[in-house]
């Protein structure tokens, strides 16, 4: 089932070899900015995606999985 979520412009799925094991990880790029000190920066959006990315992990895949949020945005604080 594909992760689709408001913000949400770009997933993809990769993998982390630890010396304890293998993490899966969902790297979810998006239009927000995610730097807290930005003017444009948004704190409830940002919780809204993480909530929906949390719940997609729950949900959808199994074992050890971490989430990477990337912003498409720039710019300087």
């Amino acid at each position: 089932m594909p992760f689709k979520a408001q913000h949400a412009s770009f997933v993809s799925f990769s993998i982390e070899v630890l010396p304890s094991g293998i993490a899966q990880v969902m790297i979810v790029e998006t239009d927000l900015h995610l730097n807290p000190r930005h003017p444009s920066y948004s704190h409830p959006s940002v919780e809204k995606l993480v909530a929906a990315a949390q719940n997609y992990v729950r949900d959808n895949m199994e074992g050890l999985v971490h989430i990477r949020f990337v912003s498409t945005r720039c710019g300087e604080i």
